[in-house]
């Protein structure tokens, strides 16, 4: 039998974990559906290119902006199940301390990341909503899909700086 070498985090126990934690799956439900409905609408267009030779016009730009917010709203649950990659080869020996040192340390640099995106991500959007961006082919304002990008990142931001808590304080129950 084999089993994972490691497994994702169960999900919080305390108030503001199961917050962030609902707050999360959330975003991951829709990004989810969002997923879901550009593989649809994908589907449609490439049957209709390849029998009716009547492609969806502007597939491809719904697709992007759809799939760029699907996997925003990914990350939050991502860092909070703790299912980012981790390359221990160097700390796999390391003492518990040194570790629990260094997840700290990354989950405060995720943090940061986060909060930067997020802020750089609202300029971005108020940007080009000013300029009255549109996309190419269908014409549609862009601002639109980005305005989701700030509150993914934020959100992704928090949980950051509550799994950093976890791993600080020692309360996180990793397997």
């Amino acid at each position: 039998m084999s089993e994972p070498l490691a497994q994702a985090a169960p999900a919080p126990a305390d108030a503001l974990g199961r917050l962030l934690d609902r707050l999360s799956r959330l975003l991951a439900l829709i990004g989810g559906v969002l997923l879901v409905a550009m593989t649809l609408m994908a589907t449609y267009s490439i049957v209709m290119r390849t029998l009716f030779n009547e492609p969806l016009l502007g597939d491809v730009e719904l697709v992007q902006m759809g799939c760029g917010i699907a996997i925003v709203f990914f990350l939050p649950l991502c860092q909070l199940r703790r299912g980012n990659v981790i390359v221990d080869v160097f700390t796999l020996h390391a003492p518990e301390r040194v570790r629990r040192s260094l997840d700290v340390f990354g989950n405060l640099l995720m943090a940061l990341a986060a909060g930067l995106l997020a802020w750089r991500s609202v300029i971005g959007t108020l940007d080009t909503y000013g300029n009255g961006e549109e996309s190419i082919i269908m014409g549609l304002p862009m601002w639109w899909s980005m305005s989701a990008f700030p509150p993914g990142f934020a959100v992704l931001a928090l949980v950051a700086l509550y799994t950093a808590w976890q791993d600080f304080s020692g309360k996180d129950k990793r397997p």
